[in-house]
């Protein structure tokens, strides 16, 4: 006789299955009897003892030591044949207490063939990883894993679900309540978290907003895991997320899949334990005694490079600078301004009075309800103040400052950085001494760097993705490691006499790697004095990046209350760090003292609605904008009568009115190169005189699809002539819309950058079309960039065609595919003969084909042509009107596709005003940029570098870089492009994000920066001059 246990020790946390032989079942019905966190069940005839689900919180080995322990005191050792372990966290254990590993793979394998033979598909969403396998009962067909960007998933609801105050078992009976769903980003963790931030911020409900993470879950899930494999039903779905009702709706529906063909096992968490425990009995080994007082003794078993000690030596506390406001005397009301910052993590609600002294601050949870949270702090006011209070002016800041203003009555309404940049120059000044030069701010989902000089700021920064969430990542980390962030996490941090040095990445690797210390024995305190490190070196690192730090450093927002992350700046930097009073709440008094600047400029009265918002007449109605194919989910408020719309991306009809007053003095040059590409080659063009075959025999009209994707945008009037030579017709796909990029998700076989994924829902949109065939040239290189230098296209753009050869979706279509390798860099004779050997199979002759490619040249030329004269007469008009203008730059894509970048070129034309000059409209790639990098081969590169020296060459020009994320040219083309702009830019960084509030917020705080809001706001009393109308196109 003899027991087998299996372990599977994972990133979050802990099961145990122990698998007897008949006679076992006594000291095992024993076992259970005496620790309820134990049950019995059986498999066929044997005993089968399962663990409950034990979360590891911060303490593998301990928690492993004490189930262990458990089971010792009831079973003897010598009743135990063997003990085998598998999972992500199980490697030190085995090593520890010299055990076999067991890969995870085929314990689950060996798991469902046994006690689910039928099952022909494996979904596992668990903590931090996700698996797809393929079955033939117990045998392994096809499988694979997430990798580290798509991890996380299940700790991640929990976090969302915890911070919207919902346990994750309330989500399910939630969503299904749902009228509609918020779109979500879901391949990073980090975006999805921006997204539901900017939803929430929008009017969602927590239902909604926890529908559409599912349904990003889902298709994340499908899209960065099973990447267009089959999936054969039944499916058994494992793993701790296999309990949310919520993911697995949208799992069935994602993959269409009935109740039965989706099925959760009994055993959803155990399965890797069970599997493993089979194993270990039917591949006995030797096993001595298990001394498992060894996990007792066992230290780190790694030697860690460990930091400096924290020390708040040189942290300046200002908080008890600032006492109770006290009235003045009598019963008169107070003229008072209210300031409202509605953030992801924190709504804070301050008033002032006409000195700038604060009257009274509330810093509250956002909780996934911004509306709510407001109620809640203006009721505080009221019933401390209200009786006292008179109301001049309220302003509003925050991702949320668009809807609350229109639900409080605000007077102006601003971005944070500005509001954060006159609240501490106000705290600065009344405090006295230096005044401020440098404000570090750190929230629950954003981060800033603000250089002032002269009560200017003078340059900023925002966090990009990667870098965002760095408050409440704190939290959740500390909440997995079992202590409060208030108070415990600090004083463990500043007593920690090594902090581990975690470094500075992306949250989730940082995540992972606070998982993986943990599994090696590395003490909390040790752990949470590197996060607080981690957090600074990030925020130097990826949002300051070398920019210039002044010596009055204030540190504000929600995370300088974390004296350990004051410590770590002070030691990283060797400068005095002041954390000033109200740091929480700097964004709202900020907003409050710009409400009074509003006051004291026009003397209005203010529309503030009053305390007692509950007793506002408000409806709401979610309906379908069907202007487009965008179909974008709409919300409309109604607010004592006034409507307002919420969640367009893109149409005229619920357009937000200009937020300056100011139209633009040039033309639209987006709407002009639009024009421009209709009216070149729009069909087939009568032969040429003379005798010119076009095709080798008579043969009926043909359509070749051509994608409207990566660099085929720009060179759409080349390939359009070239087949109008032919006589062949041409079909663009359609522009991208929400059911382009979700076909294109769904059918990616690997995981790139989104504009790529994108391009997969184009061509199968061709596909759809039922074209005869679909362009997908093999392009290498671009023209110019001399004989010396190449002009490659990124790696992704030259291999696409042969990516989408390998989508299984597309396999039966792949006859269609026309895949002539071209080499532009090389001039037309190359070109010629790539698309001749090509185009032979349809039966175009070489001569034909010669003439066609001739003709193209000259199309792509005088397009290119017409787009610089465009762009030379935009500038003469700033030139002449003294207005400033922003230049785009970036990769085609990425500027002109409008459901890849959210529409945010045209939106900083409509909204603010802006003169707008796509790189394009100045640029040509030929110009030498050798002196800002020896050797630039990326067409894209040469491209951006020449933008952004153009835009450094007139004062009134200001650099905007539009990139996408997973893009590995522009990680480090973008910093060549800081040096050659001379000057601050701002960055955009896109991943198929549903929400524009974020990049709205960057951009009004960029506009402002420069001056050039201040500018058109300054104009707007002016009356503007009618632009320039677009040069006729003929």
């Amino acid at each position: 006789m003899g027991i087998n246990i299996g372990l599977d020790i994972g990133a979050i946390s802990l099961k145990l299955a122990a698998l007897g032989k008949p006679g076992d079942r006594a000291i095992l019905e024993a076992l259970c009897a005496a620790h309820p966190g134990l049950r019995l069940t059986a498999l066929e005839d044997r005993p089968l003892v399962l663990s409950d689900y034990r979360r590891i919180s911060g303490s593998p080995i301990q928690t492993t030591y004490d189930l262990l322990q458990e089971f010792y005191e009831i079973v003897p050792a010598d009743r135990v044949e063997g003990i085998r372990v598998t999972g992500s966290g199980s490697r030190t254990i085995a090593k520890v207490l010299g055990l076999f590993f067991e890969n995870e793979f085929k314990a689950i394998a060996r798991m469902i063939g046994t006690f689910y033979p039928r099952a022909r598909t494996v979904f596992e969403i668990g903590g931090e990883s996700s698996k797809y396998i393929r079955l033939d009962g117990a045998r392994i067909l096809d499988y694979d894993r997430s990798g580290e960007c798509a991890a996380g998933t299940g700790s991640f609801l929990d976090q969302q679900a915890l911070r919207m105050q919902y346990s994750v078992e309330e989500i399910g009976e939630l969503v299904s309540k749902a009228s509609c769903a918020a779109r979500i980003a879901g391949r990073c963790s980090v975006f999805a978290k921006s997204d539901m931030i900017h939803a929430q911020q929008k009017g969602y409900s927590p239902a909604e907003i926890l529908r559409g993470l599912c349904d990003a879950v889902a298709r994340n899930f499908k899209s960065s895991i099973v990447k267009g494999r089959p999936v054969q039903a039944p499916v058994a779905l494992i793993g701790a997320v296999s309990q949310n009702a919520g993911v697995t709706a949208a799992l069935r529906e994602a993959f269409a899949l009935s109740e039965s063909d989706l099925f959760v096992p009994a055993e959803y968490a155990w399965c890797g334990a069970i599997g493993t425990a089979i194993l270990e009995a039917e591949e006995p080994r030797k096993r001595s005694i298990l001394e498992i007082h060894r996990l007792r003794q066992h230290d780190t078993e790694e030697t860690v490079q460990d930091t400096h000690p924290l020390s708040t030596e040189h942290v300046v506390q200002l908080r008890d600078r600032v006492g109770v406001y006290i009235p003045p005397p009598g019963d008169q009301p107070i003229p008072a301004y209210l300031g409202l910052d509605i953030g992801s993590v924190s709504t804070n609600v301050v008033a002032i009075d006409e000195s700038g002294a604060v009257i009274h601050d509330v810093y509250l949870r956002t909780a996934g309800r911004p509306i709510e949270a407001v109620q809640q702090g203006l009721s505080e006011v009221q019933r401390l103040w209200g009786s006292r209070l008179r109301v001049m002016g309220v302003g509003t800041t925050g991702s949320g400052r668009e809807l609350i203003a229109e639900f409080v009555g605000a007077d102006v309404v601003n971005d944070e950085i500005t509001a954060h940049k006159t609240g501490a120059i106000h705290i600065s000044n009344t405090l006295g001494g230096e005044p401020v030069d440098t404000i570090f701010e750190i929230g629950g989902q954003d981060s800033k760097f603000i250089s002032i000089e002269n009560g200017v700021v003078v340059d900023f920064a925002m966090n990009e993705a990667c870098a965002a969430g760095t408050g409440s990542f704190l939290e959740e980390q500390a909440e997995k490691l079992g202590i409060s962030i208030k108070g415990e996490f600090a004083k463990l941090a500043l007593a920690a006499p090594n902090p581990t040095r975690l470094g500075e990445r992306c949250t989730v690797f940082m995540e992972r790697d606070v998982t993986g210390w943990l599994h090696k024995g590395e003490t909390v305190p040790s752990l949470v004095a590197g996060l607080a490190y981690s957090i600074a070196l990030n925020y130097l690192n990826r949002v300051v990046r070398g920019r210039k730090i002044g010596n009055v450093i204030y540190f504000q927002g929600g995370t300088a209350y974390n004296d350990a992350v004051t410590a770590a700046f002070a030691s990283l930097l060797g400068k005095r760090i002041t954390v000033p009073p109200y740091n929480g709440v700097m964004g709202a008094i900020g907003m409050a003292l710009i409400a009074r600047q509003w006051h004291r400029a026009t003397g209005g009265a203010s529309r503030f609605r009053g305390y007692d918002l509950d007793k506002l007449q408000l409806s709401t109605r979610d309906f379908v904008c069907k202007a487009c194919t965008n179909l974008c989910d709409m919300k409309e408020f109604v607010i004592e009568g006034q409507k307002s719309y919420w969640g367009d991306k893109c149409s005229d009809k619920f357009r937000k009115p200009s937020a300056t007053g100011r139209k633009p003095v040039i033309e639209d040059l987006f709407a002009y190169r639009e024009q421009l590409l209709e009216s070149l080659a729009p069909g087939p063009r009568p032969p040429a005189p003379g005798p010119r075959p076009l095709l080798s025999g008579p043969q009926p009209r043909l359509s070749v699809g051509i994608p409207r994707a990566m660099s085929m945008l720009d060179q759409l009037p080349f390939w359009r002539r070239y087949f109008s030579e032919l006589g062949i017709e041409t079909v663009l796909s359609p522009v991208t819309d929400p059911r382009i990029s979700a076909a294109g998700l769904e059918l990616a076989v690997a995981e790139p950058c989104y504009p790529v994924q994108v391009a997969h829902g184009h061509v199968h949109a061709l596909v759809e079309a039922g074209v005869d065939y679909i362009l997908l040239p093999n392009i290498a290189d671009a023209e110019g960039g001399g004989e010396s230098c190449a002009s490659h296209y990124c790696p992704w753009n030259q291999t696409l065609p042969w990516v989408l050869r390998q989508v299984p979706a597309l396999e039966p279509h792949r006859h269609k595919f026309l895949i002539p390798t071209l080499h532009f860099h090389l001039g037309p004779a190359q070109v010629k003969k790539g698309l001749a050997e090509t185009m032979r199979r349809v039966g175009v002759t070489r001569r034909a084909s010669d003439h066609a490619v001739d003709a193209a040249y000259a199309e792509q030329r005088e397009f290119q042509n017409k787009l610089l004269e465009a762009g030379r007469r935009a500038l003469a008009v700033l030139d002449q009107t003294g207005e400033p203008g922003l230049v785009l730059a970036g990769r085609g894509y990425n500027i002109y596709d409008r459901g890849v970048n959210c529409d945010i070129p045209r939106k900083l034309r409509h909204r603010y005003g802006a003169n707008v000059i796509p790189l394009d409209f100045l640029v040509t790639g030929h110009e030498p940029v050798e002196d800002l990098h020896a050797n630039m081969f990326w067409i894209s590169g040469r491209k951006i570098l020449e933008a952004a020296r153009v835009a450094a060459s007139r004062p009134n020009l200001h650099l905007v870089y539009i990139t996408n994320f997973k893009c590995g040219p522009d990680s480090y083309i973008k910093h060549f492009a800081r040096e050659a702009a001379r000057a601050p830019l701002l960055i955009l960084q896109f991943d198929g994000h549903g929400n524009d509030a974020g990049y709205m917020t960057r951009c009004e705080a960029y506009l402002d920066s420069k001056g050039i809001l201040r500018c058109y706001q300054s104009s707007t009393a002016a009356t503007p001059e009618k632009p320039a109308q677009p040069t006729s196109i003929q």
